[in-house]
């Protein structure tokens, strides 16, 4: 990877976290329940994600087996 490449990479990675910001409860519970769920961060973010959208109507079918 060149040197722009690897400072473009750079730049992306920071505007995703500028887009994305949790909140410090947020986050501290988010690690709480991955912990306890023996789940990534991503993981626990993934199947938050997908329950609620469920619940809410956003996302149709069965939960996940």
């Amino acid at each position: 990877m060149s040197d722009a490449q690897a400072s473009d990479a750079r730049g992306e990675i920071v505007r995703d976290e500028e887009a994305f910001h949790i909140p410090d409860d947020l986050a501290r519970a988010l690690t709480e329940f991955a912990a306890v769920e023996q789940l990534s961060r991503g993981e626990s973010i993934c199947l938050i994600l997908r329950e609620y959208l469920r619940v809410k109507g956003y996302l149709k079918g069965p939960p996940p087996a």
